[in-house]
This record gives structure tokens, C-alpha cells and sequence, in this order.
């Protein structure tokens, strides 16, 4: 197998760079959303539409700090003068942390609208979210050029975080 070339600054060439920034601001985004759900346990008793709204604030507010700390590096790291376009860039770039809210969000709305109950939609809120961190992880883990045990093992871990989150907060439960 040949040795993988680097950029000038070190790090893995990116072959497909806009699609690589948005699936890593969706795992950010659905992780970010899942640490909002099990806060929310929390609650004794959580309104269907409060939670909606906490989730998807929660998101937008992430969506901004995510954009500051871009912004920040940016300056930082090049001494450059920002420009508004260069926030809009950012915000435009790392929408994707909102989007990754929009499913568990949606549970929470038509929870609120009778279709199921607020417990339900926690669970089906926390399954959507690890489906989302799976089908990211399956997505991304290469091709047949990589072993079979590093894709899975790969896959299994970015599930794994999620599921470490859904189990640290039926251990809220459980206290």
C-alpha cells in the first residue's frame, strides 16, 4: 500500500473538502443535540415544545459559538482583517450544526401535537441520533483500500460516542 501524501502543512489532502466540513459539523451538530436531550432528562417533566425549542436554540447557539471559534482561528492564525462576507462564509459553511437538530426537534413538535408521548420521543429522538452518527460513521470510513477491521472498528467508535451519551443519561435515571 502506498504512503498516504500530506499537504504542505501536514495534514491528509481533502478530496472533497465542502462535503468533508459539512458531515464533520453534522456529527458536531448531532452530538451537541443529543448532550441538549440528555440534559433535558433533567427536567421532571419537560414540555414537547419547550424541548423542541431548547434543542434547536441549543443548535442555533452552538451554530454561532462554532462560527465565533472559526472566526477567532482565522484572525489568530493569519492575521488577517475580517470582512462580513468571511462571517457569512463561516455561518453559511457550518450550517450543518442546525441541520443535524431538525430531526430531534421535529420528534419533539409532533410529540406536542399527540402523535406520541414525551418519553417516546426522548427514545426516538436519542435512536435518530445515533442512526445519524452511524450512517455518518459508514459513510466516511472508506473503501475496500482500507482493512475491514479499521472501517469497523472506525464506525464503531463514532457510534460508540453517541451511545455513551444515551447511556450517560439513563444513568440520570437511574440516580
Amino acid at each position: 500500500m502506498a504512503e498516504a501524501q500530506l499537504d504542505p502543512d501536514g495534514s491528509p489532502p481533502e478530496d472533497h473538502p465542502a462535503a468533508v466540513h459539512w458531515l464533520a459539523d453534522y456529527v458536531y451538530g448531532t452530538i451537541a443535540t443529543l448532550v441538549a436531550i440528555a440534559g433535558l432528562t433533567f427536567e421532571t417533566n419537560p414540555g414537547e415544545l419547550t424541548t423542541a425549542g431548547v434543542v434547536i436554540v441549543g443548535a442555533v447557539a452552538i451554530w454561532f459559538a462554532h462560527t465565533l471559534s472559526r472566526l477567532v482561528s482565522m484572525r489568530s492564525k493569519g492575521h488577517m482583517n475580517l470582512r462580513p462576507g468571511d462571517v457569512w462564509a463561516e455561518l453559511r459553511d457550518s450550517w450543518s450544526i442546525v441541520t443535524a437538530a431538525i430531526p430531534a426537534t421535529a420528534i419533539f413538535v409532533l410529540a406536542g401535537v399527540g402523535l406520541w408521548t414525551i418519553h417516546v420521543a426522548f427514545v426516538l429522538a436519542d435512536v435518530v441520533g445515533v442512526a445519524a452518527l452511524l450512517v455518518v460513521g459508514i459513510g466516511t470510513a472508506g473503501g475496500s483500500d482500507r482493512p475491514l477491521s479499521r472501517r469497523f472498528g472506525y464506525v464503531a467508535m463514532v457510534v460508540l460516542v453517541g451511545v455513551a451519551i444515551v447511556l450517560l443519561e439513563a444513568g440520570v435515571h437511574l440516580l
